[in-house]
């Protein structure tokens, strides 16, 4: 693979002594013999029998279409290398070499000096090129192996005139054409060689000036990243204070809350304390007013029972017989009160019949008091039928 696809250069072993392929090349009549592209047809006329330094020759050539081309030659020397120049600047340089089985040939296309390289590559030269070569070099070394048949000569251009002896002075005239041709062809490679050197003096400097444009771009984008991250640090410098800050005083803030939960902890066990306290002094308060007020109301009840056992008369009362049993009538029975003293004791409006005169008075029993609320002052209340009496009476009734 080349590295330049504007000077290609390929080479081969040829069983032939170089002076024998030399001539080969020099007869321009028998390069269709070793075109390997297909392109050279033939030779055209008035062209020498065998080039030499500064000779020009034509060749009919077909690429699609047929066209005509016209060579120069630019380096010749006798057995070692011989080169001609296309009329738009490129060159075919063959040089050989001698070895020990044969011929070292190197073939080279050079494109390299052109000002205009581009049509080249859009015609496809670029590419098809180094194979054309590789043919070329395959079909010269069958030319001189004894083995493969040799191809015939072209057939002569139409065209071409047979050549009569030239005169001294037509001899001479060419010789000037040709040293004129050779001055020309050299003047023409000296400026494609300037124009070259000036091509690469240009690429050069501007590969200088795009290296120096990079290595500033490369330091400003080193300064500049220099600075974000300086800035960056800076940044998340500055975003860590803060979360600190927030940190601690977010701790601080749970530090007095928490002060202040222990406090109003503090404080409600106190409280409750308290509260627990005066509920438990309240509680036994109450519990000596129950107490105290129970013993009132036994001390009361007892009183009221001693009075009234005291003024309750004793009545006989005959046991109630068995149900279905036949009444019997009592020894004494009781005295009856009447309906309406039934019906005043079944309402509770009974009263006591007065006792019978004694031969003492005694004073009337004083009323008894029923125990009211406390702060308040008891209402009289006024004795009426002994509990016992009641229930004779009702169930007398």
């Amino acid at each position: 693979m080349d590295s330049n696809p504007y000077f290609v250069t390929r080479q081969r072993l040829v069983q032939a002594p170089p002076g024998a392929i030399f001539e080969l090349l020099a007869d321009p009549s028998k390069h269709p013999l070793i075109d390997g592209s297909g392109t050279v047809k033939r030779a055209r006329q008035e062209q020498p029998a065998r080039l030499s330094l500064g000779a020009e020759f034509g060749m009919d050539m077909r690429l699609g279409l047929g066209y005509k081309i016209r060579n120069t030659v630019v380096e010749f020397e006798e057995a070692r290398v011989i080169a001609w120049r296309h009329f738009n600047g490129h060159r075919w340089r063959y040089e050989l070499t001698p070895a020990p089985r044969g011929t070292l040939v190197r073939e080279t296309w050079d494109a390299s000096r052109l000002k205009r390289q581009w049509p080249l590559k859009v015609l496809g030269f670029t590419r098809t090129t180094p194979v054309n070569i590789e043919r070329t070099l395959e079909r010269l070394a069958d030319y001189f192996d004894p083995e493969t048949p040799r191809p015939t000569d072209p057939e002569p251009s139409k065209r071409t005139k047979k050549a009569t002896p030239a005169t001294p002075a037509e001899a001479a005239q060419e010789e000037a054409r040709k040293q004129a041709r050779l001055q020309q062809a050299q003047r023409a490679d000296a400026e494609a060689a300037a124009a070259q050197a000036a091509k690469a003096e240009r690429a050069t400097r501007t590969a200088q000036t795009r290296a120096e444009r990079r290595a500033e771009w490369a330091a400003r984008a080193a300064v500049a990243r220099q600075a974000r991250a300086e800035r960056q640090a800076a940044k998340v410098e500055k975003v860590a204070q803060a979360q600190r800050a927030a940190a601690e005083k977010a701790a601080e803030a749970e530090r007095v809350q928490a002060a202040k939960a222990e406090a109003a902890a503090q404080a409600e066990r106190a409280r409750v304390e308290k509260a627990a306290r005066e509920e438990q002094a309240r509680a036994e308060k109450a519990a000596r007013l129950e107490q105290e007020q129970a013993a009132k109301k036994r001390k009361h009840e007892q009183a009221q029972a001693a009075r009234k056992r005291k003024h309750e008369p004793e009545v006989p009362v005959e046991p109630m017989p068995p149900i279905g049993a036949t009444a019997r009538p009592l020894a004494s029975a009781p005295v009856r009160p009447a309906r309406e003293a039934i019906a005043a004791a079944k309402a509770g409006r009974w009263e006591k019949p007065k006792p019978k005169p004694k031969p003492k008075a005694q004073p009337a029993p004083a009323p008894a008091l029923v125990e009211s609320e406390p702060g308040t002052t008891p209402a009289p209340v006024r004795t009426g039928l002994p509990p016992a009496a009641a229930r004779r009476l009702r169930r007398a009734s």
